[in-house]
């Protein structure tokens, strides 16, 4: 499973990061991004761990915070992409080839670990959490950006796609036809494609033994303007779950 979800990311670096990069290049974007993320990391932690960083995003955001960030990722082709936009953005950030659910660092090496667009494509999400917690230090905090993209979303498929038909004749820009052509049916196989979600991650998070707990599940609303939820609303609800070492 692990194969296959590195050679999908690998397969789609280049046009996911042509999707997402406005977050770091739009000052809208950034800086709703941005204050999301300080409302949580405050202004005491300075060495964070961005988990599944893809091509920079979140690195980038953290790090113009003033932040001291390393990203890891799996895929070689996204870590490229991570290099290119932290070139661009003159910003330092240290990026490592790595598993989220194996991390190449000490117990307690971390004041926050955060990560957008991540847990949902895991294949062991527990394993995953277990080893964020162990790399942080105590007091430290986890950050989790996710969404229900698949099965578990609360709109009924044909609705969905409706709502996808209309969103492309208003979109400026789309994700890329290439999200299926290595689909082997991986994605129904996800822990999140059941799951209800964000009450699952929740439960995770009280067994792994997080303390001060929360849930923001309205995230759809801070990020999206009116157009903006009509061109990607139908993709599923944000929310943002969180927790103490």
């Amino acid at each position: 499973m692990k194969d296959r979800i590195r050679s999908h990311w690998n397969t789609r670096a280049s046009g996911y990061d042509k999707n997402v990069r406005h977050v770091i290049f739009f000052r809208r974007d950034k800086t709703i991004w941005q204050r999301i993320f300080a409302e949580f990391l405050g202004g005491n932690r300075h060495k964070i761990l961005d988990v599944g960083t893809g091509p920079g995003i979140v690195a980038n955001l953290i790090s113009d915070m003033g932040y001291d960030v390393t990203g890891i990722d799996a895929s070689e082709r996204m870590l490229a992409k991570a290099r290119e936009n932290s070139a661009t953005l003159h910003n330092s950030v240290e990026l490592v080839l790595a598993d989220a659910e194996k991390l190449p660092f000490s117990e307690a090496s971390f004041d926050a670990v955060v990560n957008r667009y991540v847990l949902w494509s895991l294949p062991d999400p527990k394993s995953a959490i277990a080893e964020w917690h162990r790399v942080l230090r105590p007091g430290g905090r986890l950050v989790v950006v996710d969404g229900n993209w698949y099965l578990g979303s609360r709109d009924k498929p044909w609705t969905k796609k409706m709502w996808a038909l209309i969103s492309s004749a208003l979109a400026e820009w789309r994700w890329p036809d290439d999200q299926s052509t290595n689909d082997d049916g991986w994605r129904e196989r996800l822990w999140s494609s059941n799951a209800k979600r964000p009450e699952a991650d929740l439960e995770i998070l009280r067994e792994i033994g997080f303390k001060d707990i929360a849930v923001v599940a309205d995230l759809n609303r801070k990020l999206l303007t009116t157009l903006d939820y009509l061109k990607w609303g139908h993709s599923g609800d944000q929310f943002l779950v969180t927790g103490v070492k």
